[in-house]
């Protein structure tokens, strides 16, 4: 019975038909239930997804929708980011008018990130990017006596109405020149359609995937949206919906493009190049560490788009995409839960105000710390295992010249990651220590500050899990 298959889907939609209704009406002190709520039926999902590795790949509902490793792996990973964030939000949004609504929001943009790791029909794609979209832009601006949130909340919902028509032109010149809506039929239509118009519908359906992955050009809203939203939302925001995107990009160009129209890897290989290199250079200069990592975010996109680029091309593309996904989870959300810890502290997360957080604030100033030096590429972290397989990857697809441009940028981005560690411990300050953080936060905190380091030191498993979920995609 193919409802099987959707199983953890069921689980999602359920729960936030659940959770939507239940939110406004509990009583403020009862708000936070519905984040326990939340995580028992994400670990629920959890579990059933997990079972599903093990089933043999195989389409259903008439080959629109897609049962493999590579889309179980994508299910596990936006779960996992999305259990994590819950456990930030409880804590970030205790007292506050909509705290019962934001776990049914990051649920229901999980159901939309794990739809679209499936699907292979275009009609689903459009459904499922909206439903990340309003999850998405609802969040940031649900702190609606926030200016900050509220603008970039704005600045999220008209770039995303922009690239979303565009995407939808490019699908509908698809649909046009097959007939068909389906991935794998696209594949098998499109030979007999003009190379030029194939490949100009692929570059509008590009915008939609790249807005979402935030690729250069199509990034400027990130920054200012991730540094108007609550910061566990930007957090979500910098690792579900970039890994959506990758993971339909991926679909896409595997599946309805394999015999590479326009030759769609060069281009994307600039794009991964142009990408990398301006998220670092407008890096260099932020003061606020929010802005900081957006930018970092977006030259992180650049260093995950080398493994599509490559995929087909090199062995290693594929899985280095898939394991640097996972590293990225724990060391960006690390990243951005360190500094909502610290922000709620001090109330402010300019670099001035971080000296001596390393005595201060202990948990946060270390898993920032290891999380960036694994955003550096630094060893024995999960970030050094990530990169060195992406390098290969470029190295074995015969793009020498890419190669040098990420070993460039990973260099370029030292300055900046050394800049906010540098005053956690080499500047002292005579301020008292603060005090400790919510439970539920320190146990997130935790999680990423492990999962960045055992990444790094024991890779086998999840070298083994992104080689067989790549493996299988690729065919």
């Amino acid at each position: 019975m193919e409802l099987w298959a959707i199983v953890p889907e069921l689980i999602l939609a359920g729960l936030v038909l659940l959770l939507l209704p239940l939110g406004p009406f509990l009583p403020p002190a009862r708000k936070g239930a519905t984040t326990w709520l939340a995580l028992a039926g994400l670990g629920a999902a959890a579990v059933m997804s997990a079972r599903m590795l093990s089933w043999p790949p195989q389409p259903v509902f008439l080959d629109t929708y897609a049962l493999d490793p590579f889309a179980v792996y994508f299910k596990l990973f936006a779960i996992g980011a999305t259990a994590l964030v819950l456990l930030a939000t409880h804590g970030h949004f205790r007292g506050r008018p909509h705290a019962g609504e934001v776990p049914a929001l990051l649920v229901l943009t999980c159901l939309g990130i794990v739809g679209l790791a499936a699907s292979q029909d275009l009609a689903l794609i459009a459904l499922f990017v909206q439903l990340v979209t309003v999850g998405s832009y609802v969040l940031v601006g649900i702190a609606k006596d926030d200016r900050r949130a509220t603008e970039g909340a704005l600045k999220l919902f008209l770039f995303s109405a922009a690239a979303g028509a565009v995407m939808i032109y490019g699908m509908a010149l698809l649909v046009g020149l097959t007939g068909t809506l389906r991935l794998p039929e696209l594949a098998a239509r499109l030979p007999a359609a003009p190379v030029l118009t194939v490949f100009a519908a692929l570059g509008l359906v590009l915008v939609g995937y790249g807005f979402k992955i935030t690729l250069v050009p199509f990034h400027m809203w990130a920054p200012d949206t991730y540094q108007g939203a609550p910061t566990p939302i930007a957090g979500y925001l910098a690792v579900g919906p970039k890994a959506a995107g990758l993971a339909v990009l991926l679909r896409t160009l595997v599946v309805a493009f394999p015999n590479r129209p326009g030759d769609w890897p060069a281009l994307l290989a600039g794009l991964a190049a142009l990408t990398m290199t301006a998220g670092n250079l407008l890096a260099l200069r932020q003061t606020s560490v929010k802005r900081l990592l957006a930018y970092s975010s977006i030259a992180q996109a650049g260093y995950l788009l080398v493994g599509v680029a490559a995929a087909g091309r090199d062995v290693l593309a594929v899985p280095g995409m898939l394991l640097y996904l996972a590293v990225y989870l724990f060391m960006n959300l690390g990243a951005f839960l360190s500094v909502d810890a610290i922000e709620r502290q001090l109330g402010s997360d300019t670099l001035r105000h971080f000296a001596g957080l390393g005595r201060r604030l202990p948990l946060p100033a270390v898993v920032l710390m290891l999380s960036l030096l694994s955003l550096a590429g630094f060893p024995p972290l999960g970030g050094f295992v990530g990169k060195t397989m992406l390098f290969g990857a470029a190295l074995g697809a015969g793009w020498v010249w890419l190669a040098v441009v990420m070993g460039a940028n990973v260099a370029l981005s030292l300055f900046y990651y050394v800049r906010v560690i540098e005053p956690l411990y080499l500047h002292p300050s005579q301020e008292p220590r603060l005090p400790s953080e919510p439970l539920a936060l320190r146990l997130a905190l935790v999680t990423l500050g492990l999962g960045t380091l055992l990444t790094g030191i024991f890779p086998q498993a999840w070298v083994a899990l992104a080689s067989r979920a790549g493996a299988l995609l690729l065919g």
